[in-house]
């Protein structure tokens, strides 16, 4: 794929982003997010993609893997139970 980063629009971009989130979310929830998690996580483990993976969750919640997971071990079981 050949994207010329100078015809972005940055804006439109994230409104298609949320958007694309918020749909989902709705139709699959939590467990579309645990099944794609794994997939990036199993599929990326070289330290050089990791940097891709915290750049990328870094642009979408503000954090890094390692904070998300600190954040997620303070999740109560009863939190996740469905």
């Amino acid at each position: 794929m050949n994207i010329e980063k100078k015809d972005i629009n940055y804006d439109k971009l994230a409104v298609a982003i949320i958007e694309a989130y918020d749909s989902d979310r709705m139709e699959s929830g939590r467990k579309e997010l645990v099944r794609g998690m794994r997939h990036v996580l199993d599929k990326y483990q070289k330290e050089e993609e990791l940097q891709v993976v915290d750049d990328m969750l870094i642009a979408f919640t503000g954090y890094k893997l390692d904070t998300l997971l600190n954040m997620a071990e303070q999740i109560s079981d009863d939190a996740v139970e469905d």
